[in-house]
Order: structure tokens, then sequence, then C-alpha cells
């Protein structure tokens, strides 16, 4: 049961609480209607009864006045209403002005009152349906006089009152649920704004903004959402900057480290254990700035900057110009499956830096890079690279596309450990995924997912990343 009320959503709590109040609502006016309508109809039974009972019984004690007069030929001679019997008691016997016979039984409810000279009435449960029994004394002729009248019609019309107030009660109960699901649905109309508008600014939009509105209550709500993304979006933008300043200052003084080494390594007379000191500062260097490359595309990539604007292009082609950029063999691109027009729209620059990374680390960790596949699927490309390394344990398959993790290459140290991390980050911007898992035969491919794109012409421009 906790389970089903943490399941329910806002808009069905909405519903079912107007629900509820609609139908606690129409079942107490529903009672109340249907008491007072009881009390008053029995009330009317009643006099009414009472008033046929008295013309009846004065009939019967005019005629019993009458001398030689007999109960029975009295009573044959008067015509009860429809469904009604008259009983007379005189001196301990019983009369009936039909065959039956039950008249102790019937009127037991008044015999007492009637006994004592006052006029009983009463509702008796001996009969079906129940009965208004009416008794008046008669001591002119020292009788007493009961008439017993079926409450049929009243039965009736009550449960026609029932049946009409429970339908009534059940069509106000879904016109609540009606009334509260339109409702539910007015007042949650701007929080589907709000989240149509966050989930757009978490895709990497951060140009959404919400529209200004005159409701005083969401006014508060919709200023702070603008602002909050206008926050979002100038730390983006100075992290972009940051990034951009930080590349410009750096690259310069690590060329020139570069130029004067490479002079260095160059010179005639250097002693051997001199040359290799400078190798080795050779050797770091070039991991260092590999390491700022990677740090500064990395940091682009969290900022959701772009390198170029977004085309649409062959998985096919883009994967060649990766072969080619890095000196690979475009035979590597296998044939099979075929995937023709397998469209992506990406970020040509950022998808070739992820794709050349996982060439770079099939190199590095997985004994050369044996082949790439495109595959397409209802929704997706697929790019698969496979390796003949020894693998990635099952355990290690998502630790490695954390920042700086390394898996012992073939290579240890020449990687600068965010690799991985940036072909994440760029699936991740492109709305895709990646992930590791065996190759049959030994290795290990890595599959890169994107959305596919339909009935878009692709870009096979054929550019190189530079």
């Amino acid at each position: 049961m906790r389970r089903l009320e943490r399941a329910r959503g806002l808009r069905s709590t909405v519903t079912l609480a107007f629900a509820l109040g609609a139908l606690v609502l129409s079942v107490a006016l529903a009672l109340g209607t249907y008491f007072a309508a009881r009390h008053q109809l029995v009330e009317y039974r009643e006099r009414t009864a009472t008033r046929q009972a008295f013309a009846d019984a004065a009939l019967v004690r005019d005629s019993l006045l009458t001398s030689g007069a007999r109960v029975s030929d009295v009573l044959g001679s008067i015509s009860p209403p429809a469904g009604a019997s008259i009983y007379v008691r005189r001196h301990g016997t019983w009369y009936s002005s039909s065959l039956d016979s039950g008249g102790p039984e019937t009127t037991a409810e008044v015999q007492d009152i009637v006994s004592d000279g006052g006029v009983g009435v009463a509702w008796t449960e001996a009969t079906s349906p129940h009965a208004v029994v009416v008794g008046i004394p008669l001591p002119a002729v020292d009788a007493e006089y009961y008439e017993v009248a079926a409450a049929e019609e009243l039965e009736r019309t009550l449960w026609a009152l029932r049946l009409a107030l429970g339908i009534g009660a059940a069509l106000t109960t879904v016109g609540g649920a009606l009334l509260g699901r339109a409702a539910s649905r007015r007042v949650l109309a701007p929080l589907h704004e709000v989240t149509t508008a966050a989930v757009r600014v978490s895709d990497g939009d951060v140009t959404t903004r919400l529209r200004d509105t005159d409701d005083p209550d969401l006014a508060a709500l919709v200023g702070a959402f603008n602002n909050m993304v206008d926050a979002v979006q100038d730390r983006i933008e100075r992290d972009a900057r940051f990034a951009a300043d930080v590349s410009h200052e750096l690259r310069t003084p690590v060329t020139t480290l570069t130029t004067s080494l490479s002079l260095l390594q160059h010179a005639p007379d250097l002693s051997p254990r001199s040359a290799s000191a400078v190798q080795l500062m050779a050797d770091e260097l070039t991991r260092f700035r590999r390491a700022l490359e990677d740090l500064l595309a990395l940091g682009r990539l969290n900022a959701g900057a772009h390198d170029a604007p977004p085309s649409a292009i062959d998985a096919r082609d883009l994967v060649g110009q990766a072969l080619r950029a890095t000196g690979r063999s475009v035979d590597l691109l296998s044939d099979e499956p075929p995937a023709p027009g397998a469209v992506v729209l990406v970020d040509r620059p950022q998808v070739l830096r992820a794709l050349a990374n996982l060439f770079q680390n099939a190199d590095l960790h997985g004994g050369g890079l044996t082949g790439v596949r495109v595959v397409e699927t209802a929704a997706y490309v697929e790019v698969q690279v496979e390796d003949r390394g020894p693998g990635v344990p099952t355990a290690e398959r998502r630790r490695i596309f954390e920042r700086f993790a390394r898996a012992g290459g073939q290579k240890a140290g020449t990687g600068s450990g965010l690799g991985l991390s940036i072909v994440e980050e760029t699936m991740r911007n492109h709305h895709g995924d990646v992930w590791c898992t065996d190759r049959p035969g030994g290795g290990a491919v890595f599959v890169l997912r994107l959305p596919a794109v339909r009935g878009v012409p692709s870009d096979s421009t054929g550019e190189e990343p530079r």
C-alpha cells in the first residue's frame, strides 16, 4: 500500500482528493435528503391512515349501534382501502374484514394503548411490506377497532428515492474527479513548463527562459528560475573564457620549451648522461602538453561549448576521417554488417577527437586496433572499436572512464588518463553513450552510441580534424 502511495503522482493525488471530497459531500447530502424525505413521507402516511381509520371506525360504530347488528355483517358491508385490513375485537372475540386471522399479531403494538382508552398508531413488521396500524377504542359499542394499512406505495417511493440519490452521488463523485483532473492540469501546467525548461537546460540549452507571468504566486518562481539559468550561463561563459585564457597562456611557454628541448636534443656536444636527461625532459614535456590539451578539451566539454556547429554526417565517413587523421588505414573500417545511411548529427571535431582517443587507447592498452564497425539500430548508430588486447575486467569497465584512471597498458606512462573521460563526456553532450565489452575471440570492444538522424542528407566533406 505504501509503495502505491509513493508511486501516485501529484496530479493523481489532486484528482483523488477532489473525488473523495465530492463523494463525502454527495453521500452526506444524499443521506440528509433521504432521511428528511423519509420522515416527511412516513408522517404523511401515518396521518392519511389515521384519518381513514377514524372514518371507517365511525361507520363501524354507527352500524353496531343498530339493534341486532352483528360485527361480521357490519365489516362485510364496509369496503376498506386497497391494501388495508380491518379488525374488531368485541367481548374478547376478533373479527376481520377478510379471511386473514392475524389480527392479534399485527395489532400487538397498539393493543395496550387502545385497551387503556387511547388512540394508538404504530408500524408493524409482521406484514410484508411493513404496515401502519391504527387502533381506536369504541366504548359506545364496547369494542376496539383496528385498521392495518400496508405501506407498499411508500416502500416503492423510498426505493426510487434511494436509487435516485445513489445515482446522484455517483455522478457527483465522477464529476468531482473530472473537476479535480481539470484543476490539477491547470495548476500543474506551470510546473510542466518549468520541468520542460529544466530538461532543456540540463541538455545544454542555457538560452532557455521561462515566460514572464502576471500571476503573483508564480512570478517569484519564474524570476528565480531565470536568474538561476542566467547564473549558469554566466558561469559557463566564464569557464570557457578561462579555458581559452589558460590555453593561450600555457601553450606559448610549452611551445618555447618544446623548441628549446628539440635544439638541445640535436646538440652534438651533449654527454650521454645529459642527452638522457634531455630526452626524459622531452618525454615528460610531451606528456604534459597532451595532458594540458586534454584538460582544456574536457573543460570545454563540461562547459557545453562546441568546437564547430553540429552537422549531419554519415557515421562511416566520420570513422574514415578519424582513421586517416590518425595515420591509420581506412581498410580497418569493416564492411560487415553494412550500415547504409547511418547519419548522425554531431560536432565533427569533438567526435573525431573521441574516436582518435579510442584508437590511441587501443594502441596503448589493447595491443593495437584491429577493426572498426558501424552498426545501425532502430534509433541509434553504434561505432564499435575493437582491439586485440587482454580485454577489460568487468569490475573495471566503468572505472576506466573516470578521470586519470589507467588500466596498465603496454606503454605505461604515455597517456594522460583523460582520453576515455573525454570520450564519455563527448557522448553525453551528444545524447549518446559509451561502454566497453568483450570481443569474440579475445580483446575488448568500445562502443560509441549516437542518436540516428532520419531524413537529413549527410555532409560528407571529408574534412580532417585540425
